[in-house]
């Protein structure tokens, strides 16, 4: 997993279009860093709603790499 995500790849991992991410962004629900004419979140910040929404469905706990191989292969599709 990359460093840090574009607010579109983090809206695949989480079902979610990348205008309501960057919409939590603006609203500062999701941080993220500024860059011209887009947004990047860290990679700390991705793995916590995707943990959320990852345990969720699976109804058990998850492994930062297990989350972070997840995140690569929604990104990769």
């Amino acid at each position: 997993m990359h460093e840090s995500l574009s607010t579109q790849q983090l809206g695949w991992v989480l079902g979610r279009s990348a205008n309501s991410i960057r919409d939590d962004v603006k609203s500062g629900d999701i941080e993220s860093t500024r860059i011209p004419s887009a947004f990047r979140i860290p990679k700390a910040e991705v793995l916590r709603p995707a943990r959320e929404k990852a345990e969720a469905e699976a109804g058990r706990k998850l492994s930062d790499r297990a989350l972070e191989r997840l995140i690569d292969e929604v990104i990769a599709t």
